[in-house]
């Protein structure tokens, strides 16, 4: 996410980010204070949480653990630091942490000391089984990271192959057999019965930083989960178990024709109740509720049998009953030193997406934990949160002169295995200079009961000359609602819904802003469209009388999306020292910045920047361009597809700046640069780096054929230097502090 500018020569490259492009750079700020039931949230502008995987690591080298949360719904990478600040621990939102970590993250992320160095390592999905990144950062260059194995193998009965894990699943990374070495539990391909893989480092080697494994039981527990259900039969006496703890068993191949493929479990091995041997807890991908298993032995690889099951874990307080497909994570998230239970859904699209990290807090002791239900909401609850595919947009509706903040959704989950579209309410409770945020409603005007559809999308304008804004909304159907304001005091009110508005029809999911995009005073109407495409109705009537025409249905030559059906753009037009600029959201994450539309509005539009500030939020970005503080400094929210909404401000030397529109896009981090190493990553292979000063003198010159390098700069002044690469057209700008 760095600032880039055209090759002008190399006396307009020096100037030419400072006089041209500097109104275009943003910081995440998140200074707005947003307040919920009497309570100020600690991290209102984290874009939310949908299906979270919970796991810590020490990310800035400064002695504790932060919370690495990775979300299942487009492999999304959050980070929490562990900060203390008056004496008090709590967490806070990164939101650059995500560029020190590898781009191939995906399914699943979990955080495990392997090769016991005192940093965490990191393993992921490898195709059909687990990656694995060793840690190899440290405090004077940052979080950094080496592949160690693209595929993690196990011995299966003298056959070495990729060690299965399904893609749905959640297994168990733990040192089994107390030997300090980490060992994996996991379902087998026929997803009844649990692997136990031996890492034999310590046996081969005499210590544990290699990743050599050995399926030593192919029925770890001696259970089994039923194959159409998730109940647990104890003491299996199938073929499977009989072998029971054997150095080479024999492994099935193929699934039996009794056995079914596997399609989801995830598995939580820690001991519960300190007998010396590792208890269970299973959850299943048609399931909303967790099973805890005791395991009956007293020594570790003695064939111990779970004896015992639960399906109403934990059973002491509110059981989890978390729609679908429940994990458990053992951590400590409320820094008391004693580790706590997180349980959040894994199934993408179909789970609770609102409140879906549920905390059960360990008022017990580090060898007996008792859990106990605190919150269904954990780090949620201190968010703007509201599901899939959020909108943030602004609008003063009840005239005090304070915009106030309106969040829609594509989607929430609603109870039983259903989905439901809301708005959100925040009013402005502050001042012109110092808006605050407060929470009013999350279903404004009841929207949610009218059964309107997925995706509701709001743009606010006054259509009746009256000084107050109309509400429209598009549409799931392609057709837009209207509502007049009838606001008398303090709190909105608006008539009843009028359907159709103005005959408009566009397809499916239509996503209108109200603007004057003419510039003859009337508001005119933007839609945009579900397949990428951008119409635009213009206002022939008045003020207060307003008549919309359609006058292109290709808007700027605008069409984000031309390979799929899915392009969902989200328009936003607004205008910025007198000169109008276009940012669009959509499907794929992005946002692209449109200029050059003053001249001919309906004439095509130049891509400035894609992808905007390097944004990517998974799915469904959209943004919302205003000076909400009246600081003179724009700020951009961005809407995303956990739910939530970033806030950025404008800043000169910012460490987000414009991306220039050409086929090589090159990111530059950390920027500024506080230590000595920069890291560039392309999209395709680098070829010669060259790194000039200010005055044009080159200072240092390398080679690379991977998309991903280090530089090492320590050597470098602080200063403001320039990068160029053989593979771009353009110079990169990065700062040393």
């Amino acid at each position: 996410m760095k600032f880039l500018v055209r090759k002008l020569g190399f006396f307009l490259l020096i100037f030419l980010p400072v006089l041209g492009w500097s109104q275009f750079q943003f910081d995440f700020n998140d200074s707005i204070p947003v307040v919920k039931l009497g309570n100020i949230l600690e991290n209102p502008w984290a874009g939310g949480l949908n299906y979270p995987q919970f796991t810590d690591l020490d990310y800035d080298f400064d002695g504790d653990l932060d919370l690495l949360v990775f979300d299942r719904s487009n492999d999304q990478i959050r980070v929490f630091r562990n900060d203390l600040i008056a004496g008090v621990r709590s967490y806070h939102f990164d939101p650059y942490a995500e560029n020190k970590f590898p781009s191939d993250v995906r399914y699943r992320a979990f955080c495990y000391d392997y090769d016991l160095d005192g940093k965490k390592d990191l393993f992921t999905y490898g195709i059909g089984g687990i990656k694995a990144y060793r840690n190899v950062g440290n405090g004077a260059i940052g979080l950094q990271w080496a592949l160690a194995k693209n595929l993690i193998y196990s011995n299966y009965n003298g056959t070495f192959m990729g060690l299965y894990v399904s893609s749905a699943d959640v297994p168990a990374l733990v040192d089994v057999d107390g030997d300090n070495d980490m060992d994996i539990l996991t379902f087998s391909i026929s997803g009844d019965h649990v692997e136990y893989h031996k890492n034999i480092s310590q046996e081969l080697y005499g210590h544990a930083d290699s990743l050599v494994f050995v399926l030593k039981n192919k029925c770890w527990g001696g259970f089994r989960e039923d194959v159409t259900s998730n109940a647990i039969t104890l003491f299996d006496n199938s073929s499977v178990c009989t072998g029971s703890n054997v150095p080479n068993p024999e492994f099935p191949t193929h699934p039996s024709p009794e056995e079914k493929a596997h399609t989801g479990s995830t598995i939580l091995a820690f001991d519960i109740d300190n007998s010396g041997v590792l208890d269970a807890v299973i959850g299943d991908v048609s399931h909303s509720n967790l099973t805890l298993l005791i395991n009956g032995g007293a020594l570790p690889n003695a064939n111990s049998q779970m004896i015992s099951t639960n399906a109403s874990f934990p059973s002491n307080s509110i059981a989890a009953n978390l729609q679908i497909f429940p994990a458990a994570y053992y951590l400590d998230v409320d820094f008391d030193g004693k580790k706590d239970i997180i349980v959040s859904p894994n199934a993408r699209g179909t789970s609770e997406n609102e409140s879906s990290a549920w905390k059960y807090k360990n008022h017990g002791t580090v060898a007996n934990p008792v859990f106990i239900h605190q919150t269904n909401a954990f780090l949620q609850e201190e968010m703007i949160e509201y599901g899939i595919g959020s909108v943030p947009v602004f609008a003063d509706v009840t005239n005090d002169g304070l915009p106030d903040l309106f969040v829609s959704n594509y989607f929430a989950y609603k109870p039983t295995l259903q989905k439901e579209t809301r708005i959100a309410y925040y009013k402005n409770t502050g001042t012109l200079n110092a808006p605050v945020f407060t929470f009013i409603d999350d279903d404004f005007l009841n929207l949610s009961q009218q059964n309107l559809g997925f995706r509701m999308i709001p743009t606010f304008g006054d259509l009746t000359g009256d000084g107050k804004p109309e509400l429209l909304i598009g549409l799931e159907n392609g057709s837009i609602l209207y509502f007049q304001n009838t606001t008398m005091g303090s709190s909105p009110t608006f008539s009843a819904s009028q359907s159709n508005y103005a005959g408009i029809q566009i397809g499916q999911y239509a996503a209108p802003q109200l603007f004057d995009l003419n510039k003859d005073g009337l508001l005119d109407l933007v839609v945009g469209e579900k397949t990428g495409k951008l119409l635009y109705f213009q206002n022939a009537g008045t003020s207060s009388i307003p008549v919309f025409t359609q006058v292109s249905a290709l808007l700027g030559g605008i069409d984000i999306e031309t390979a799929t059906p899915d392009g969902f753009p989200q328009p936003h037009f607004f205008t910025h020292l007198d000169t109008t600029y276009l940012m669009v959201g959509g499907y794929d994450g992005k946002i692209r910045f449109y200029d050059s539309i003053d001249v001919n509005p309906l004439g095509n539009y130049h891509l400035r920047s894609f992808p905007f500030l390097g944004v990517q939020v998974g799915a469904f970005s959209a943004v919302y361009v205003a000076d909400i503080d009246n600081d003179s400094q724009l700020d951009l929210y961005v809407g995303q597809d956990l739910g939530g909404v970033f806030r950025l401000e404008h800043k000169t030397g910012a460490n987000l700046g414009i991306f220039e529109n050409e086929s090589v896009t090159l990111e530059l981090f950390p920027n500024p640069l506080f230590d000595g190493i920069l890291t560039v990553r392309s999209t395709q292979n680098i070829g010669w780096v060259t790194i000039y000063d200010v005055y044009g003198k080159l200072k240092k010159e390398i080679q690379s054929d991977t998309m991903l390098l280090d530089i090492d700069l320590s050597d470098l002044e602080k200063g403001v230097y320039f990068l160029r690469t053989s593979n771009g057209k353009s110079l990169h700008r990065f700062v040393k502090l």
